[in-house]
């Protein structure tokens, strides 16, 4: 089966003096735009306090995409499940496959930064036990008439979901994970794995297949059917080289928010450590985030060489691009969510995502 193409609408917002009204409408723009252009599917990014993802709710956001479209799919995530009671998510969940049936599912994660859960009250040393009770209660309620639960984190007596998600036996389950470790526990789960390894880009050749490799072997182990696969890669295509890597600033900066986020919770040296599981990270306060903004690191790069250094970013013209991908096809990728806004005016982003509906897609149908 050929490779399916998605793209993210990633609420990046390094320019607070804009209206963040703004902001939700070139979210919009890109919703409308993936429906008509004919890409499969849209992922929601979500994340609080702070402007390098500045949507408190992938799921509100989703019901709106939900209504004003006909065929896409659409993913909200990845919900931090730590942050959530599982009921509320499974029953939420449930409410978006009744809205948009068979369009709906949702990615899951124990948490990529430590920032919101400090500020809500989570200790993120016990997330990823959190995150195990809560994948457990919500793939139960989706499917059993009865629930009850006694765990360290949440109990409560016999309850049924309803309404049960309008989809059997339940919406689409995407699990992150950018961890050898965390892919292989996904893969012995026989469920579908989103991720995107390394740290936000700038990505060596080699770390995703390594991922990949784990997530494989992992499930030929367990005897379990294989889930699928999405992929996350930014893009940008130019009929040029240097039209590709025209809003290549733009790129180097959101990497430098992202690499601000996750600061002291990993490594990005040698690929062992880059696959590695992150650590809890500092615990920082003003002089990380003051009003909302966050202080981005301050990393560089070159585009000399670009394609040939780098998995991702992918900037570059459209037969580079599908070679490129062409490549992750073979490798058993099923979906590739293209992240292309981040910060770049919303008009050459709607641009670019015609331009890639016309001379990339195509080539995977």
């Amino acid at each position: 089966m050929a490779m399916k193409f998605w793209v993210t609408a990633p609420f990046f917002y390094p320019d607070m003096s804009r209206p963040w009204s703004d902001l939700l409408n070139d979210m919009l723009s890109i919703v409308d735009a993936a429906e008509d252009l004919g890409f499969e599917g849209i992922t929601i990014n979500e994340n609080q306090f702070q402007n390098y993802v500045a949507n408190p709710s992938a799921l509100t956001f989703a019901a709106v995409a939900a209504a004003r479209t006909k065929r896409l799919r659409i993913v909200p995530g990845v919900v931090v499940l730590p942050a959530y009671n599982p009921l509320l998510i499974a029953s939420e969940i449930s409410l978006l496959d009744h809205l948009a049936p068979g369009r709906v599912g949702v990615g899951v994660a124990r948490g990529g930064s430590r920032y919101t859960l400090d500020r809500i009250g989570v200790n993120p040393a016990e997330a990823r036990a959190m995150y195990e009770e809560s994948l457990e209660i919500i793939r139960r309620l989706w499917v059993e008439d009865e629930v009850e639960y006694d765990g360290k984190y949440f109990s409560f007596p016999s309850t049924t979901l309803v309404p049960k998600p309008a989809t059997k036996p339940h919406p689409d389950l995407w699990v992150a994970s950018q961890s050898v470790d965390g892919a292989r526990k996904v893969g012995q789960q026989g469920l579908n794995l989103i991720t995107a390894p390394n740290y936000g880009s700038f990505e060596p050749h080699g770390d995703f297949e390594a991922l990949l490799q784990s997530y494989n072997d992992a499930v030929a182990e367990s005897g379990r059917p294989r889930g699928e696969v999405m992929a996350l890669r930014h893009t940008w295509v130019g009929r040029t080289e240097a039209e590709a890597t025209r809003y290549f600033d733009d790129f180097v900066n959101e990497y430098n928010y992202y690499m601000s986020l996750v600061k002291g919770e990993g490594t990005t040296g040698s690929r062992e450590e880059r696959l590695a599981a992150r650590g809890l990270g500092e615990k920082r306060d003003r002089e990380f985030v003051t009003a909302g903004r966050m202080k981005p690191e301050q990393y560089r790069f070159s585009t000399e060489d670009l394609y040939e250094k780098y998995a991702d970013p992918v900037l570059t013209t459209p037969d580079r691009m599908i070679e490129r991908f062409k490549g992750y096809e073979k490798l058993g990728v099923d979906h590739l969510a293209c992240l292309v806004a981040v910060g770049m005016p919303i008009e050459a982003v709607i641009e670019n995502m015609e331009m890639m509906a016309k001379e990339v897609l195509p080539a995977f149908r």
